[in-house]
């Protein structure tokens, strides 16, 4: 698979001759029974999502991207929770020299985030400063978050991301290390200043430090995925794929 030009902070992939992809998921401690169908156009980007526990549709997804290959509308049309209710996110990108400068998310009709890119030394150190605008409607006050995001890239690959909370003078740092065909292979994660309480991660095993290990089919496709947390390692997605005729 090649990486696409993802939006900021993320990277998909294009899963070239690929029709669907369905996953299941463990949760790496035998919670069993989830699973979802990704769909996928002639150009290898997953144009919808479907998740599922056992037989019951729990949400549906739609993604719709621009000619870079960024999603510019992320649309919830299901969710078991809302049967009635419709989400959309919506993207908006400016370009200089090939790299996003400015993102732009509309979370809600009152709710957004703006990211620019402030410096750029030689393409290997980049500093983003993001706002972050939250209505709430018993004040109806909108509280405004500034976050600065420091990436460094080496060889092409993110090796680091500084976040710092400008209102909490607090940052979170992420080491990331590689495998030689350029998957994760470890993230260890740092917190300055170290918080009096261990925060607990959600959805399954995780840990401030961790590795990661793949089954890959002959395309280079995951089928099965893990995680390793002090040593145990836990089974926490499978993955099958149908291809075009």
């Amino acid at each position: 698979p090649l990486t696409m030009k993802a939006q900021l902070f993320e990277t998909d992939e294009l899963y070239l001759n690929t029709k669907v992809i369905k996953g299941k998921y463990f949760n790496g401690t035998g919670g069993r029974g989830y699973w979802s169908l990704d769909y996928v156009d002639s150009t290898g980007r997953i144009i919808s999502s479907e998740s599922y526990h056992k037989k019951q549709l729990m949400s549906r997804q739609k993604f719709v991207y621009d000619e870079n290959n960024n999603k510019i509308f992320d649309i919830q049309t299901f969710d078991y929770n809302n049967p009635g209710r419709v989400d959309t996110f919506r993207f908006e990108y400016k370009y200089a020299d090939n790299r996003i400068i400015y993102q732009f998310r509309r979370l809600s009709e009152n709710d957004s985030t703006i990211t620019e890119l402030i410096e750029n030394q030689g393409d290997t150190i980049l500093k983003y400063q993001e706002q972050a605008f939250y209505y709430r409607p018993k004040t109806k006050k909108t509280d405004v978050f500034t976050y600065v995001y420091t990436l460094r890239y080496r060889n092409g690959l993110l090796i680091s991301k500084e976040k710092y909370d400008k209102q909490n003078n607090t940052t979170e740092l992420l080491k990331y290390e590689y495998f030689d065909n350029g998957r994760l292979k470890r993230r260890l994660t740092e917190r300055i200043p170290v918080p009096e309480m261990e925060g607990a991660y959600l959805g399954g095993p995780g840990s401030d430090d961790e590795s990661y290990k793949y089954k890959l089919d002959p395309k280079g496709r995951i089928e099965v995925f893990y995680r390793i947390i002090n040593g145990k390692r836990y089974k926490i997605a499978v993955y099958s794929y149908e291809t075009h005729m």
